[in-house]
């Protein structure tokens, strides 16, 4: 005689549900590769117009990656990773300040649109003035590339609390540091991702910006100098090296996201 079988029973547990969708995304990224080099290979092959194909890339990484390219590549990271690690706190801060603190709000949202609306390539000829073509150049320009997404991001997570949170916080007494610790800093949490993760994609071309434009090394100057020569396949090893690294600081951040706030990961899988 079978046992009765609940209305529950045959749901898959949450983990088994996540390790199949990922197991399917994977799939899906690798053929997609596969037919994306495999078309470029054959097209760039044979069409001039490709100026390189997968093979030729290859062939110029086992020459250039170790002995060129990434020491370069060393340059623009430590650039990159101490302008990021300038512009985080900054950007946290003067966001849920602007968020929770009103005359913060009045006072600085006109001097951070008109900041953020203006390109940083504009910015250069008066930063190389101030600073010269040296390495706080190029902290500065990751610097200002991201501090301001991480602050309008930051604002707009504080701002918009859920109202009942908040009346429940206060119900308990809670005063106004323990809202901000218990309530509103959790409920921001995705906002101050997204805004890191679009301060991350302006950085990187921030700082490749920099180094194209005034600087004596760095992954944009190697790029500079290969195209420079037409050596194409080289400044590809360089775009290849570039665009491996921040998939896997993307993947990196999303991974500490997922472990900061655990709540939402239900809500993606849904």
């Amino acid at each position: 005689m079978s046992a009765a079988v609940g209305p529950y029973d045959s749901l898959q547990p949450t983990s088994r549900i996540a390790s199949r969708f990922a197991t399917r995304k994977n799939a899906l990224r690798l053929l997609s590769l596969i037919v994306v080099f495999s078309v470029w290979e054959i097209l760039g092959s044979s069409n001039p117009f490709f100026a390189s194909h997968p093979l030729a890339i290859l062939e110029a990484a086992q020459a250039d990656l170790i002995p060129v390219v990434l020491p370069a590549f060393v340059t623009t990271i430590i650039a990159l990773a101490t302008g990021l690690a300038i512009a985080t706190p900054i950007g946290v801060g003067i966001g849920f300040a602007m968020g929770r603190i009103r005359l913060m709000d009045v006072a600085l949202t006109p001097y951070i649109n008109a900041i953020y609306a203006t390109p940083r390539i504009a910015l250069i000829p008066v930063l190389v003035l101030w600073l010269g073509i040296s390495f706080e150049l190029r902290v500065t320009i990751v610097a200002l590339g991201a501090v301001f997404p991480i602050i309008i991001n930051t604002y707009a997570g504080s701002k918009h609390v859920d109202s009942e949170l908040l009346d429940t916080g206060y119900s308990f007494t809670a005063n106004s540091r323990q809202i901000l610790r218990t309530i509103v800093m959790p409920s921001s949490l995705p906002f101050i991702f997204a805004g890191f993760r679009i301060g991350i994609g302006r950085g990187v071309s921030g700082v490749i910006v920099a180094e194209m434009t005034s600087a004596l090394t760095g992954l944009g100057r190697i790029m500079i100098e290969n195209a420079k020569y037409l050596q194409i396949a080289e400044v590809f090893v360089s775009i290849m090296v570039l665009g491996i690294f921040s998939l896997f600081l993307f993947e990196g951040v999303a991974r500490v996201q997922q472990w900061l706030t655990p709540w939402g990961n239900t809500e993606r899988l849904r």
